[in-house]
């Protein structure tokens, strides 16, 4: 076991599987760019069926992706290897240092083991992901990403005051909604990077601008704004540019690994960083 774990665990694999995961996202970058409608269409959807129903049929554009993911299955078994190994040699010296000596050894695994779970964070957040999405209008009854019904009792738009140079501009949107808590109605407000939760899905606001239709809005000529693309100017009394409003509903298991995952990383590499940095009179410790 213990030569296995020293073939698997190598550093050189590490760094060779590191080079390998940097490589293969340059290159899935290019193709990215190259075909963005593609792979646009992956935002909200699982990995696995989009692949089954997008993927395969142009695997010439996509064939990168399942190289990724097995790059990345290599890079968690070879961090998982190389942790064990390093607990396996520590462990039995536990009782031959201090215990906040041994801490400190140990917390280069703890950061390891932590990595690996949020590895298995992200693989949750592409293969279990739902995220659903509809448009808002007053009086809607939704349900989406196993929310459970709840209505659109208003949607409101706040403008800049006529003294700002974003005079009649859209500053927020709000959209109230009523949803049942405890047997309760109770109103809840989403507005633009103030989401809420509701039975577990996130519930955030997106928008879309509406299509020119018509003739093109008449400008005055004195104004400095007049050559500016009229969409941009949602103006109080013209409904026409007025964002379409939607509601996207997102359940990620992925995230309660995640979010827990990044904190405890860094309050672990900061305490480590801080001990092996400085000794109780200020001057810098080796590195143990």
């Amino acid at each position: 076991m213990k030569r296995l774990l020293d073939v698997i665990g190598d550093l050189r694999i590490a760094f060779w599987l590191l080079l390998a995961v940097a490589a293969i996202m340059w290159v899935g970058s290019l193709y990215a760019a190259n075909n963005y409608a593609l792979f646009n269409s992956l935002n909200g959807v699982r990995v696995q069926d989009w692949f089954a129903s997008k993927g395969l049929t142009a695997i010439g554009s996509t064939w990168w992706i399942p190289g990724l993911f097995f790059a990345f299955t290599l890079l968690g078994v070879n961090t998982a290897a190389c942790t064990a190994r390093r607990v396996m040699a520590l462990w039995p010296r536990r009782r031959e240092m201090p215990a906040k000596r041994f801490a400190v050894l140990l917390s280069p695994s703890i950061i390891h083991l932590l990595f690996i779970g949020m590895l298995s964070g992200h693989l949750l957040s592409f293969a279990a992901l739902t995220q659903e999405r509809a448009p808002v209008s007053e009086g809607a009854v939704l349900d989406l990403a196993g929310t459970g019904e709840f209505t659109v009792k208003s949607v409101r738009h706040d403008f800049f005051d006529g003294t700002s140079l974003l005079a009649d501009r859209i500053r927020q949107s709000t959209v109230e909604i009523a949803v049942m808590k405890g047997g309760v109605e109770t109103t809840v407000p989403v507005k633009f990077l103030r989401s809420v939760s509701v039975n577990g899905a996130l519930l955030q606001l997106d928008m879309e601008k509406k299509k020119k239709s018509g003739k093109p809005i008449v400008q005055n000529p004195a104004d400095e704004n007049c050559n500016k693309e009229h969409n941009y100017h949602y103006a109080k009394l013209l409904e026409e540019t007025r964002p379409q409003l939607f509601i996207v509903a997102t359940r990620d298991p992925g995230l309660f690994v995640l979010i827990p995952g990044f904190v405890l990383v860094i309050l672990v590499m900061g305490w480590y960083f801080y001990q092996i940095g400085f000794g109780r009179d200020g001057k810098t410790q080796p590195n143990g």
